[in-house]
């Protein structure tokens, strides 16, 4: 370029030439950026964009996974975007200050990967939106539209991953509709650029494209639309294969996992309490009575060491899946001894992917029938998925309730538990034992015993779920004579302990007690907040009986928004159940469903028509003997019926061609409508004899069209008369055309 110019500034070169060829190497030099497009253009696809990376940001947001530091920065900076569009403001970030920022964050990815998302997944999702958080506000070339294109579809991929919730296919179908509209507005950008046409000044030109964004919007919303019945129909069409749904690739581990493993440290279901997440979705059988006390068994715990709960190390076996069903009943024996029946429940447990181990069942469960390779049982009795290849979601389950205690139970062949049921912490402050003994000491039985341990508990502290922000060096002695309040783990805790002190077997459980009924669905709501610690304690010739010392917790108001959070759950179980984990179970069910369903329309549709015809067949047989008892009255009234419809079908139009003839023979009586009628007359006249009138033509520009000179005079003086009765509803000029009309046909036929 250096060379040409030079070339050009060559004294060889005519000065007027120079200035002409600087000024096209200076055009074709310049950088493509220096053409814009038109104004309409741009600023639909400056909002389509920016609605896109909005969109995929909420999508990410919905999911309840970014903290909340990521979660206000990045708001901020995509409101603060929106505010300077909306005042279609050109503020941008420097380059340099873009790569300064950029190298910078290098180094904080690697801390944020170590030491505060501590994933990579974390860390991976917080420098896509500082990427897109800055790439906004330092939009340069063409290139960088893409760029943040392809950071929005990221947020997409990484909300994907993190949640398949209902709320995310609704987001998502926004955020393909947005995509297409973004995608075909950069494309029509381009290609203004790209063809070099002017930009508009006028006011005029502005509004020459006004119906541009609302013609794109409607056409993508129905390419999206037809897009997505296409996937659904595919979807539940496409033949399956079983699995063990999508919802257990998901699976991590959660704080919800650490209270229900094989070690909990003291308050971490307090603090699982806090959360309104729900957990799981149980739905009993028809033929089955729901208890009034329903308490989901996840892991029963053993030893305590002053702040740690923990579960036996050793388990009972394997089992191997027989049919898909585990017969747990047989392998984890209650020492009960009398014959007392329990009631039977039968019940279908959809757990969230939180990661579990463990299944949570009602006592004492008696099989379990699932998707899972093979399970464990402890010797406590708890039950956990010896699958590693996913965790556990869902299953149904056999469990039988078991009996109240009896008057008099019988203790021969007792074989008793194991001397582990009976420890106690080291460090365990005297007082506790103290208090034990002190409380029970008026009762000789053991069962009596426990029972005014768990009445006292219940009766004499407070619950709450605020605890001190530093752990007491022991916090049972510190829960039962400093504070005199906590939640269910200390309560459970504390009965443990005096319990052992006492002389009575005794261990922790951990599970989830209540739930929410929704009569949308038909199922219970398990929450997180429902998650709750008991006791079980052990009776020779019983077994282990359920206690609970800790005091019913203050119920919260419902709310008026109670209703909808029920339909909104009902949405994402049937999401999740029909959708999420759709399998070939599924498919088959869904399959049945829609032949029965049809078979069904079938049915009443040919009920329906028979009904008609039969219907149609009485009234036939009912005319006909009415017709047969008095036919020279049916034959009158048929009569009078036919007539009278000919002349309502035919009478208006005899009527109207009578009017014409009429009309044609005195136009005075209607100049207007004569003129007209008789000027139609001598179109079709003319027509016939080669001389036809374009539909474009006034009829002066007919006249002046016909070729004869004869022809066109009579024409000429037809068509000022026609048009003073036409336009000027002159009587005299209309009783002139039928005259006019004769010579025209007889000069015509010449």
């Amino acid at each position: 370029m250096t060379s040409l110019l030079q070339g050009i500034t060559s004294p060889a070169v005519h000065p007027s030439l120079q200035v002409r060829l600087a000024v096209t190497c200076m055009e074709m030099s310049g950088p493509a950026e220096a053409r814009v497009a038109h104004p309409v253009i741009q600023r639909f696809f400056e909002i389509s964009l920016y609605l896109l990376t909005f969109t995929a940001f909420a999508m990410l947001a919905g999911t309840g996974k970014l903290d909340s530091a990521s979660l206000t920065l990045a708001f901020s900076a995509l409101a603060a975007r929106g505010y300077l569009l909306l005042r279609q403001s050109k503020a941008k970030i420097p380059e340099q200050w873009t790569s300064y920022l950029s190298i910078a964050y290098a180094a904080f990815f690697v801390l944020d990967y170590f030491v505060l998302a501590q994933t990579f997944i974390g860390a991976l999702v917080h420098m896509v939106l500082f990427a897109a958080s800055v790439k906004i506000f330092s939009i340069h070339r063409e290139r960088d539209y893409v760029y943040l294109g392809m950071l929005s579809f990221g947020m997409v991929l990484a909300a994907a991953v993190l949640t398949v919730d209902s709320l995310f296919f609704a987001m998502f179908c926004l955020f393909v509709l947005l995509a297409v509209t973004t995608f075909v507005s950069l494309e029509m950008r381009r290609s203004w650029i790209a063809a070099q046409v002017p930009v508009p000044t006028g006011a005029r030109d502005f509004r020459d494209l006004k119906r541009l964004p609302g013609s794109v919007i409607r056409a993508s919303a129905l390419l999206v639309l037809s897009i997505v019945v296409g996937t659904v129909v595919l979807f539940f069409l496409i033949p399956r294969k079983t699995s063990t749904g999508y919802l257990s690739t998901l699976s991590s581990r959660s704080d919800l996992t650490t209270g229900f493993s094989d070690e909990v440290r003291l308050g971490e279901i307090g603090r699982i309490q806090q959360s309104d997440a729900v957990v799981m979705h149980v739905k009993f059988a028809l033929d089955t009575r729901v208890p009034h006390d329903l308490r989901w068994r996840g892991v029963a715990l053993t030893s305590f060491d002053g702040r740690r709960w923990t579960g036996p190390r050793s388990h009972d076996g394997n089992l191997e899946p027989m049919n898909s069903s585990w017969a747990i009943g047989l392998i984890a024996p209650t020492g009960r001894q009398f014959t007392a029946e329990g009631v039977r429940v039968r019940y279908k447990v959809s757990l969230e992917p939180f990661g579990s181990r463990v299944f949570f069942l009602l006592p004492e469960p008696q099989l379990i029938n699932g998707k899972y390779q093979m399970i464990r049982i402890d010797s406590t009795g708890s039950v956990f998925t010896a699958d590693d290849s996913r965790a556990v979601t869902d299953y149904t389950a056999l469990s039988k309730i078991p009996p109240p205690m009896p008057a008099n139970v019988s203790t021969i062949d007792d074989r008793g538990v194991g001397d582990v049921y009976l420890q106690l912490p080291p460090s365990l402050d005297n007082r506790v034992l103290q208090l034990a003994h002190r409380t029970t000491a008026n009762q000789q039985e053991p069962f009596l015993k426990a029972s005014v341990l768990e009445r006292y508990l219940a009766t004499s502290y407070g619950y709450t779920l605020q605890l001190p922000s530093a752990p007491p060096k022991d916090p049972i002695a510190d829960f039962l004579f400093e504070r005199k309040q906590g939640h269910c783990e200390y309560f459970a805790s504390s009965m443990v302990l005096m319990l052992r002190s006492i002389g009575i077997p005794a261990r922790l459980v951990n599970g989830f007690r209540g739930g929410e009924y929704n009569d949308v669905t038909g199922s219970y709501i398990v929450r997180a907040k429902d998650a709750h610690s008991w006791v079980e304690a052990y009776f020779a010739g019983y077994g282990w009986y359920t206690f609970d010392p800790t005091p019913s917790s203050p119920s919260s108001t419902p709310s008026s928004w109670a209703r909808v959070y029920l339909y909104v759950d009902a949405m994402r179980e049937v999401w999740r159940d029909w959708v999420v984990n759709y399998d070939v179970g599924h498919q088959n069910i869904l399959g049945i469903a829609v032949v029965r369903q049809s078979r069904f329309t079938w049915a009443n549709v040919r009920r329906g028509l028979d009904e008609v015809y039969e219907s149609a067949l009485r009234v036939a047989k009912a005319l006909r003997t009415r017709v047969q008892r008095h036919p020279r009255a049916w034959g009158l009234w048929t009569g009078t019926t036919l007539v009278v419809g000919l002349l309502l079908l035919l009478g208006p139009p005899l009527w109207f061609a009578l009017w014409r003839m009429q009309l044609a023979r005195k136009p005075s009586l209607a100049p207007q409508t004569a003129a007209t009628l008789w000027y139609e007359r001598l179109i079709k006249l003319l027509s016939r004899r080669g001389v036809s009138k374009s539909p474009t033509h006034t009829p002066q520009e007919f006249v002046t069209a016909i070729p004869s000179n004869a022809l066109r005079q009579h024409v000429q003086r037809f068509t000022m008369h026609y048009e003073r009765a036409r336009f000027g509803d002159s009587g005299k000029d209309a009783e002139k055309l039928p005259a006019i009309y004769e010579c025209i046909d007889v000069s015509s036929r010449k």
